[in-house]
């Protein structure tokens, strides 16, 4: 595969790696993944815009990594042992996971907001509306399911 661009990068709790974009795919140091977060919230975006934010929502995994954490080890502490919880339990997180990656790249892309503005598509809108309720769902569900 021809790679996009490559980036060494650093995060705040010490770990440091290269980010490789290949067309579709990411390699964050040994992990490589298909970017489809990336595909449907970058849609349509300026080739600029979406190369510098996809770097971003990379790095942002690994930012947030502990914050995740901080999301999912309170689901096991809690008890849930049925393969449904814990199911629903790791989309959520998977899904948190994605919002709080694009967080970061929302405060570290200064011009986020404009390039949105401009360009927004409505496969993007969609996306996004999706991945909101479903990181809310397994909550609701852990909250209904767990003993009163």
């Amino acid at each position: 595969m021809i790679v996009m661009e490559r980036r060494r990068v650093r995060s705040w709790h010490g770990l440091e790696f290269t980010i490789e974009l290949q067309n579709g795919w990411a390699k964050i140091g040994f992990f490589f993944h298909p970017q489809l977060a990336n595909f449907f919230m970058r849609y349509g975006l300026p080739e600029k815009d979406r190369v510098e934010m996809e770097i971003l929502h990379e790095l942002g995994h690994i930012q947030m990594f502990p914050f995740v954490l901080a999301y999912y080890i309170p689901f096991y502490l809690s008890g849930i042992s049925g393969g449904f919880e814990i199911g629903i339990a790791t989309a959520g997180m998977f899904l948190f996971w994605e919002v709080l990656a694009e967080a970061y790249v929302f405060f570290k892309y200064r011009t986020y907001i404009e390039v949105y503005r401009k360009s927004i598509h409505p496969i993007t809108l969609a996306f996004w509306a999706g991945i909101f309720v479903a990181v809310l769902v397994p909550l609701i569900v852990l909250i209904l399911l767990s003993p009163a």
